[in-house]
C-alpha cells in the first residue's frame, strides 16, 4: 500500500516532470490528472479500507506511467495513466456502497452519542445540523446518490461529534451540581424541617447517586430527569424549610413585642410596637402567598422597628429608675439617722453615679443595670433595718421566719391588735398573724402568753409603704386606742383580750 505522503510526492513530480517535458514531447497530462483524481476520490470514499487491492494497483500503475515518461516513453506513459485511472475508479465502485452505509450508521451513531449527552440543549446548531445531514444523506442514498449521501454522512459525523465535544465540557459542572445539592441534603437534615420532609431526604439522595452514575457513563438525557426531580424536591423542602423559619421568627418577635409591652414599653415606645405587629402581620400574610423575598424584608423591618422599640424603652426606664433610686437614696441617707448602715450607702452612692455618667452618655441598658444594682443594695439595707426593729419588738428569727413570743403584761395586754400595731405599725394588719396561725388560734381575741406566733411579711406592694411610714415615726410609739369590746380579763387567763 502506497501512503499518502508518498503518492502526493508522485503527483508532484509527475507535474513538474509534465512541465520539463510538455515542450518536447506530447505529454498525457489529461489522463494523468484524471487518474489522480479517481484516485482522491478513491481515498475519499475510504477505499484505503474497503478495496486497498485496486487503490494500491492504481497508484502503483501512475508511478510506472512516470517511469515511462522519464525513459521518453509517451504511449506507454498514456497506457499506464489509463490503467491507473480504471484502478482507481474500480475501487471507487467497491467502496462507495459500503462507505455511504458506514457512514451513515457512523453519523447515526454520533447523533445518538450526542443526543445522550443532551447536545439538544448544549449545542443546539451543531446538533440539528447533525439531524438534518443526516436524513439528507438517507434520502439521497435512497435515490442512490452514493456519493453526495457519503458526503452528507461526513458532514453529519463532523457536526454530531462537534456536538458531543461541546456537551462533554458540561460534565464537571453537573457533577459539581450534583455534589451542591448532595451537601444540601445534608443540611436540610440537621434544619428544623417536619418529620415527613425528613423522610423524603433519602429518596432524593438515592435519586441523585442514581444521576451520578448515569453522568459517568456519558447517558445525560437519562440522568436529566433524575437531577430535576431531585432539584424540585430540594426546592419545595427548602421552601418549606424557609417558610417554617419565617414563622418561627414571626412567632418569636410577636412574643418579644408583646413581653416589651408588658415590661412598659407601650408608654415610652407604644406606636413602635404597633407598627412592629403590624408588620409582622403583613409577613405572616406574605409567607402564607409564598413570596418569601417580600416576607423577610418586612420581617427584617419588624426586628429593626422592634430594637428602636426596645431603645426607646430601656432609656425611658433608666431615666425614670434614675429618679426613683435618687429619691430611694436620699430617703435611705435620711433614715440611716445612726449611720449603722453608711458603709453600704456609699457603695448604693457610687453605683448610683456610675449610673447617672452612663445615663449621660446614652448607654441606657448599661445605666438601668447599674440604677437596679444600686436599688437592691438600698433594699437589702432596708430589710437589714426591718429585721432589726422586729427583734427590737421582741421577735427573733428561726428557720428563716420572724416569730413573736406572747408576753404578759398586766397594763398592756398582748393581743393580736396590738402585736400587729407593735410590729407593722398597723394594728389593722392582725388578720395576717391570725390566718398565719391558724393551727395555735383557735379564737383570735383569745391568745395566751408564751405561744409563739409567726410573723407573716406585709405583701410586696405595701410592704415599702409601711416600713417608711414605720421609720419615720420610729422611737414615737403611736398610742393604741382601747377596743371597744376588750375586756378587762388579760391573756394570762385565756380569756378574750
Amino acid at each position: 500500500m502506497v501512503s499518502t505522503r508518498s503518492s502526493g510526492r508522485l503527483f508532484l513530480l509527475i507535474f513538474s516532470v509534465g512541465m520539463i517535458f510538455s515542450c518536447k514531447l506530447d505529454v498525457p497530462i489529461k489522463e494523468m490528472t484524471e487518474a489522480r483524481s479517481a484516485i482522491a476520490k478513491a481515498r475519499q470514499v475510504m477505499a484505503e479500507k474497503y478495496d486497498p487491492d485496486n487503490l494500491n494497483k492504481s497508484i502503483k500503475e501512475l508511478y510506472t506511467g512516470h517511469d515511462f515518461l522519464v525513459r521518453n516513453d509517451v504511449p506507454g506513459a498514456k497506457k499506464a495513466a489509463e490503467a491507473s485511472r480504471l484502478s482507481a475508479l474500480a475501487a471507487i465502485s467497491a467502496s462507495l456502497p459500503r462507505a455511504a452505509e458506514d457512514s451513515l450508521t457512523e453519523a447515526k451513531a454520533v447523533y445518538q452519542e450526542a443526543d445522550k449527552l443532551l447536545a439538544e440543549s448544549f449545542a443546539p446548531e451543531q446538533f440539528a445540523g447533525s439531524k438534518k445531514s443526516i436524513d439528507e444523506a438517507e434520502k439521497l442514498k435512497n435515490e442512490q446518490n452514493l456519493l453526495d449521501s457519503f458526503m452528507k454522512s461526513r458532514e453529519a459525523v463532523s457536526l454530531g461529534s462537534e456536538a458531543k465535544a461541546i456537551a462533554l465540557k458540561k460534565v464537571p459542572q453537573i457533577n459539581e451540581g450534583i455534589d451542591k445539592m448532595k451537601i444540601e441534603i445534608n443540611d436540610l437534615k440537621s434544619q428544623n424541617i417536619s418529620e415527613p420532609q425528613k423522610q423524603e431526604l433519602p429518596a432524593v439522595s438515592e435519586k441523585l447517586d442514581k444521576a451520578l452514575q448515569l453522568v459517568s457513563q456519558y447517558d445525560l438525557k437519562q440522568a436529566a430527569p433524575l437531577i430535576r426531580e431531585a432539584e424540585d424536591a430540594i426546592n419545595k423542602i427548602k421552601a418549606a424549610a424557609r417558610k417554617k423559619s419565617a414563622k418561627d421568627r414571626i412567632a418569636e418577635l410577636r412574643q418579644d413585642a408583646e413581653a416589651l409591652r408588658k415590661k412598659r414599653g407601650s408608654e415610652f415606645a407604644g406606636e413602635d410596637i404597633d407598627g412592629v405587629v403590624a408588620l409582622l402581620n403583613e409577613a405572616d400574610s406574605l409567607v402564607e402567598q409564598d413570596k418569601p423575598d417580600a416576607a423577610r424584608n418586612k420581617i427584617s423591618d419588624a426586628e429593626k422597628s422592634l430594637a428602636l422599640a426596645q431603645a426607646k424603652t430601656t432609656k425611658g426606664l433608666a431615666i425614670e429608675k434614675s429618679k426613683t433610686v435618687g429619691k430611694l437614696l436620699d430617703d435611705t441617707r435620711k433614715m440611716d439617722t445612726q449611720n449603722k448602715f453608711q458603709n453600704e450607702i456609699n457603695t448604693a452612692s457610687s453605683v448610683y453615679a456610675e449610673g447617672k455618667k452612663l445615663l449621660e452618655s446614652e448607654s441606657y441598658k448599661e445605666s438601668l443595670a447599674k440604677f437596679e444594682d444600686a436599688e437592691a443594695l438600698l433594699k437589702s439595707i432596708s430589710v437589714a433595718r426591718e429585721k432589726g426593729y422586729l427583734e427590737k419588738k421582741g421577735m427573733k428569727e428561726l428557720e428563716g421566719k420572724m416569730i413573736y413570743k406572747v408576753v404578759y403584761n398586766r397594763s398592756k395586754r398582748d393581743c393580736l391588735w396590738r402585736i400587729a400595731h407593735k410590729v407593722y405599725k398597723r394594728a389593722q394588719l392582725w388578720p395576717l398573724i391570725y390566718m398565719a396561725n391558724k393551727d395555735q388560734i383557735k379564737d383570735p381575741d383569745i391568745i395566751f402568753p408564751g405561744q409563739s406566733f409567726i410573723i407573716p411579711e406585709i405583701p410586696a406592694k405595701k410592704k415599702m409603704e409601711f416600713i417608711e411610714k414605720r421609720e419615720g415615726r420610729e422611737g414615737k410609739e403611736a398610742p393604741v386606742p382601747d377596743k371597744p369590746e376588750e375586756k378587762k380579763a388579760g391573756a394570762e387567763t385565756g380569756e378574750k383580750v
